[in-house]
């Protein structure tokens, strides 16, 4: 059984995948499996990985099912004590494993860990230093577009994880459940992490543990698509994993960035969205409505942790953060 088990989505990646997974052979922690679930390639991706990486178990899925459940698959079919989420676009540090599994295994309450991303092309830039959400509910990436520093070489704990770097306890994932799958792509993490705290395990920002991130080379983020997921779904971890007391009590706030994001939509030539988003939200009610319930009766945590978060939240998306 491998201590971990690195899952490397991919989708059209053969030009993204060979430094990726160079970077994860180059690992100073030995013990590990590759699992590289496949969203219907058609770029000569698993040609190239059954070539030079015969060392990769592919799940091919045949279609592109999304971000969700293609990771599920790959966790369902892994065996490691830890699973280590990994975007095709990624280059990880040579001791990157290491760091991530020695945070976690130092804590037993540890859930997750948040590594140093940082991009690609210009490493000196943060792209994540993990997640917040403040009381606005908008949920960012800690540091994104801002200069490395000492604030980012600093461990503490945050709300989550992004899932294109992530190491989460595998015991966590079978108590809380995998990524929901009808999030496609998109706060898909976000709705993880907050079930994870309300189960009360917490996460904790890595900064010895770096990779860098080419951000949107493996999709498109700007695209008509991939703004109905993002706004559909933020309203979607609104709805199930947000208490009611503290959607009433910040709901000025969260008015007030929903209504500035749909003008922004209008400004920007992409007002037609909006009725789809609507739909979107509708249909899915009664489904996030149920696991919403499904959440509260298993609920470990108090909603003063909630709040908590939401305060650590406001001086995390501060620029530059503060503690």
């Amino acid at each position: 059984m491998p201590l971990v088990s690195v899952i490397v989505l991919n989708w059209n990646g053969a030009h993204l995948l060979p430094t990726c997974l160079d970077s994860v052979r180059a690992q100073t922690l030995r013990d590990f499996e590759i699992v590289m679930p496949d969203n219907g390639s058609t770029d000569g991706s698993l040609a190239l990985v059954a070539e030079r990486y015969p060392e990769v178990k592919v799940i091919p899925l045949g279609a592109n099912l999304g971000f969700s459940r293609a990771v599920n698959a790959g966790i369902q079919a892994s065996r490691g004590e830890f699973i280590a989420l990994l975007n095709n676009d990624t280059e990880l540090d040579h001791r990157y494993l290491e760091e991530l599994v020695s945070a976690i295994r130092e804590d037993d309450g540890l859930g997750m860990c948040a590594p140093k991303m940082v991009y690609y092309d210009d490493p000196t830039i943060i792209n994540s230093a993990g997640h917040a959400c403040g009381p606005d509910g908008v949920v960012i990436d800690i540091g994104r577009r801002q200069p490395d520093g000492p604030w980012f070489d600093r461990s503490r704990e945050l709300l989550g994880a992004c899932a294109g770097a992530a190491l989460y306890r595998r015991t966590m994932l079978e108590q809380i459940g995998l990524f929901d799958p009808d999030f496609f792509i998109s706060f898909e993490d976000a709705d993880l992490n907050w079930r994870a705290q309300w189960a009360e395990w917490r996460c904790r920002y890595v900064p010895t543990a770096v990779v860098k991130h080419r951000e949107g080379v493996s999709r498109e983020i700007t695209s008509r698509g991939a703004i109905f997921l993002g706004l559909r779904n933020a309203v979607h971890v609104w709805m199930k994993d947000w208490p009611a007391s503290s959607l009433v009590r910040h709901f000025p706030g969260i008015w007030r960035g929903l209504r500035g994001s749909m003008a922004s939509l209008l400004i920007r030539g992409h007002g037609s969205v909006l009725p789809a988003v609507l739909w979107g939200v509708l249909s899915q009610m009664p489904a996030m409505v149920s696991r919403r319930r499904r959440i509260r009766r298993t609920r470990a945590a108090p909603i003063a942790r909630f709040e908590e978060l939401l305060a650590l939240g406001a001086r995390h998306s501060r620029r530059p953060p503060v503690d």
